[in-house]
Parts: C-alpha cells; structure tokens; sequence
C-alpha cells in the first residue's frame, strides 16, 4: 500500500476503536458518522484496487495513488476536526437515566409519531417533509419508553425495531431499518453497559447480518419490482436463508450486484476528480452557497430552492448519465473538491468537521434544561450520517429538523403545560 492508502487505513481502525470504545459510555452517533465515511470513502475504494468488479459504470475512475492522495487527507481533516471540537464533552454524563421520569410524554411523543407516518402520504407534498420528522418521533417515543420503569412499555422499544424491518420488506428499502438499529442499539448500550467484548460480538453479529442483506437484497427487489404478488416476508425469509446456506456458486447467482458496489462510495468521488477541472471547471462554491441558501430559507423565499434527489449535481460533478428516477449523492467529500479543488476541498472538510461539532456541542447543552432532546438526537442527524448525500440535503435536513423539534418542544409546554424538569 501507498503511503496516503497506509494512512487511510490507520484512521479507520483509530475511529472503529473510537466507536467501540464510546459505546455504553455516550452517543457516539458523530463516531458512527465517522465510521461509516471511513468505510465508504476508504476501505470499499481500496477493495475496488484491489479486487476489481469489473462493473461498465461502478468502477475507480482515476489510479488508487491520486484518490487516496485527496480523499484521506480530507477525512483526517474531517475525522480531526469533529473530535477535537467535541473533546470538551468526553467527561460529561449523558443524563439517560433522567428519561425514566417521563413516560407519559413518551407515549404521547409514540402516538403522535404514529399518527403522522399513517397519514403523511395523503398531506400535500409541501408538508411532506414535516410529515416525516414528526412520524419519526415514533422512534424517540420509543427510546424514552425502554427507559421507563414500567415494564409494560419497554416492549415498544424492541416492537419499533420489527415494525422497521416489516416497513423495510414492503418498500424494499434497508437503510432506515439499518441506521434505526445502530441507533437503537446505542441507547440500549446506555442502558446495560455491556463488556467491550459483548460489544464487540455484538458488532460482528450485525456485520454478518449486514452482509447477508446485501447478499440477497437485490435478488429479493428484482422478484418484488417484478410483479411477485405473494407473501413478501415468505420471499424475503426464504431469501435469507438461501444467502446463509446456499455455496459460493449459487450465492453469486443470488447476488446480481457485488457488496463492494454498495459500501464503495469512492467510484462517484473518483468519477469527479477525473471530471474536475479536466472537462469541468471547478464549482468555485457554487453548490456550498446554494445548500447554505436552501437550508436557511423557506421555499416561498426561495423560489428556486434546491430539491433532494442528487440528480442535477451528479451530473454536473461526474459527467455521467443516471436513468430517469434514479438518484445518486455525490457525498460532501467530491463535492468539496469539486468546488474547491484538493487543498481547498481538504480545508473545508475540517470547517465542516468543525461546525457540526459545534452544534453537536449546542445540543448536548440543550440537555441540561430538556432531556428528552436525547431521544430526538437520532431524527436530527438521520441524514447528517450518510456518507453518500451531499451538502444540500445533509444541511437541510439538520436545520430543518432542529426547527421542527424545538418548536414541537416549544408547543408542547406553551399548550400541554409539558415540564421537562425530571424534578
């Protein structure tokens, strides 16, 4: 390995530890952040080099050398900046055992949650986002209830995670189900504090798992977008146990995509570095001012507001074409560079490493007057995690999000009286 790929390499083990050692500690959701765009940005590219797919569009488009020389500098600076600015926190308690005095909230927060994922496909599509933070309150609701003393609500916690699965086999879409439960399994390790080598077990468990998904995921969305009108949990439990007993033979006629092609974020970072400047010049900003536009005003102020999709961007950034309905997310790493060429793309990186450390630190002291926020804090951040989205989208929704909460917090003790003292 190169020197910049052996560096690559060295940080994603140093923040994996860093996750692991967080858990049953704190929140490590910014380590899980971290985690994930290692795995993306780093480890799935050097798979790539390594053992190619040989896919007509899925592959590196410039040498390992070049991308790794960008993109690791840029995580270190990304990776540095986060953990620096939230260094001040490590010997705070997260005050989790304080959400035991709030139960009835709790199932109000549930109901609520529930109440709007029934009807928010029938709002009009100006609603539609609002719709979906306030139908995930049904998870923090849940969260709040597996610390309650009543034994008698606990179950919703776990009854939450099945419901995403069943939600998950319906749409043929894992990655709610995927982050809810790595969610879900942080506040768990809150609440038992388990040995670093359950953790660890537990970890691997979920990697197995994870990739026995991925292993028979786009078999079981081919037979379903197919027309399969029977029994969709049958088809996908049969697949399951196909992907676990079936030999290595079968298993690649199972798999119509190689798992590699799903963590490798870095064939779209790749694509605009051999893109940018080459046959397009650099953005010089262009997209950063755009997403910072989309997220601080309101659409009917912002007539020409940027939507979610990837669509637009992607195209701009790689040059390539995506099949109508089809969206990809160039991640904020390519788009850093994309606007601002390597150093600069490094630099900003670190600014933006920087300021959602701040505002992690802004909500963790939101904590000392409402500790009920701790079970929001995984609705705020849903998109802020995923290595593949970009600017646009990851500020959006984290803003947007933060409103939707306070106010929500803000209604509820200006018109339910809520008290959100735990004394």
């Amino acid at each position: 390995m190169d020197f910049w790929t052996t560096i690559g390499v060295i940080l994603t083990g140093l923040i994996a530890l860093r996750f692991i050692s967080q858990l049953g500690k704190s929140l490590p959701i910014l380590e899980l952040m971290l985690f994930i765009a290692a795995a993306q940005w780093i480890i799935g590219p050097l798979i790539e080099y390594n053992a190619p797919s040989l896919h007509y569009k899925y592959f590196m488009y410039v040498d390992q050398q070049r991308y790794m020389s960008y993109v690791v500098p840029a995580f270190g600076a990304f990776a540095l900046a986060v953990l620096l600015g939230i260094r001040s926190l490590k010997d705070s308690t997260t005050p989790i055992d304080k959400l035991k005095h709030f139960k009835d909230y709790g199932v109000t927060i549930f109901v609520i949650g529930v109440f709007f994922d029934l009807i928010g496909s029938s709002l009009p599509a100006g609603l539609a986002f609002f719709a979906f933070i306030i139908s995930n309150f049904k998870f923090a609701g849940a969260i709040i209830l597996f610390f309650s003393d009543d034994q008698r609500v606990k179950p919703i916690f776990y009854a939450s995670l099945v419901f995403l699965l069943f939600r998950a086999i319906q749409s043929t879409m894992f990655h709610d189900f995927i982050l809810w439960t790595a969610f879900f399994y942080m506040f768990w390790a809150l609440q038992f504090k388990p040995s670093r080598q359950k953790i660890v077990a537990t970890l691997l468990i979920g990697a197995l798992s994870l990739t026995t998904l991925q292993t028979m995921k786009y078999a079981y969305r081919q037979q379903v977008w197919n027309g399969y009108s029977g029994s969709k949990i049958e088809l996908f439990t049969g697949l399951v146990v196909d992907a676990i007993l079936l030999d290595g033979a079968d298993q690649e006629q199972l798999d119509g995509e190689l798992n590699n092609v799903r963590l490798n974020q870095g064939w779209i970072i790749s694509a605009i570095l051999d893109e940018v400047p080459e046959k397009q010049p650099f953005f010089e900003g262009e997209t950063i001012k755009d997403a910072i536009t989309a997220a601080v005003l309101p659409r009917f102020l912002n007539p020409n507001k940027k939507t979610a999709g990837g669509q637009e961007n992607f195209r701009k950034f790689t040059g390539l074409e995506l099949g109508e309905g089809t969206s990809m997310g160039i991640s904020i790493v390519g788009e850093a560079y994309g606007n601002f060429n390597r150093f600069g793309g490094v630099i900003f990186m670190g600014i933006w490493g920087y300021f959602l450390a701040m505002y992690w630190r802004f909500l963790f002291k939101g904590l000392q007057n409402n500790v009920l926020l701790l079970a929001f804090l995984p609705i705020v951040f849903l998109q802020v995690i995923k290595a593949e989205t970009e600017l646009v989208v990851v500020l959006n929704h984290l803003i947007k999000a933060t409103i939707v909460v306070y106010l929500f917090f803000w209604a509820a003790k200006a018109f339910l009286n809520w008290n959100f003292k735990d004394d």
